[in-house]
């Protein structure tokens, strides 16, 4: 049975403003009643340094036990202070593939990204943003430091222009019809 609720998939590197990030996801999942989950990609190049298969197989277990304690340990004080529930994954891999791969598997309605600050010289750029706006069809979020929240650090969608218009950025029929359902409800 498929949930009647929004979905807020959050892509971070946990670096930088991923704290500020999943923040503001989990202020805004309250408004729009979505449940969160967090999904962050490593490229397989950083993990395995090895040719050597036994050894490589031991680095890849020990290295997704380690990304799994520090994605919950990252995501555990967020989820408390919000009280929020955060849905976490992660993959090793070409970062692009990943991302498109769990995008297409989670189907969400809203991707929020962080702001990342630019190197000045940057010639081979991966930028995953572009390539979130180019391959999403729905609504993709950059939240930045200057997102506006209210008083109490609740997320204004008013201020987001989503409040009477989220249906509109949804492609997806079936989850048009389960607004619609929704608001006749």
């Amino acid at each position: 049975m498929k949930s009647n609720k929004y979905k807020i998939l959050v892509l971070s590197d946990l670096k930088e403003t991923a704290s500020q990030t999943l923040i503001y996801a989990a202020n805004l999942s309250k408004e729009m009643d979505a449940d969160v989950e967090v999904f962050y990609v490593k490229k397989a190049t950083e993990i395995i340094e090895t040719e050597n298969p036994l050894s490589a197989i031991r680095v890849i277990s020990d290295v997704c036990n380690k990304t799994d304690k520090k994605i919950k340990k990252f995501v555990a004080p967020i989820s408390k202070q919000t009280d929020v529930h955060i849905k976490t994954a992660f993959a090793f891999g070409n970062v692009k593939n990943e991302i498109e791969c769990c995008i297409n598997t989670s189907q969400p309605d809203m991707i929020i990204l962080g702001e990342r600050t630019h190197k000045r010289f940057k010639f081979f750029r991966d930028n995953i943003t572009r390539f979130v706006y180019n391959n999403y069809n729905g609504v993709v979020l950059v939240a930045t430091g200057n997102n506006t929240l209210d008083g109490a650090g609740n997320v204004s969608l008013d201020n987001l222009g989503l409040k009477n218009n989220i249906d509109n950025y949804n492609t997806n029929e079936q989850v048009k019809q389960q607004i619609k359902e929704k608001t006749i409800a």
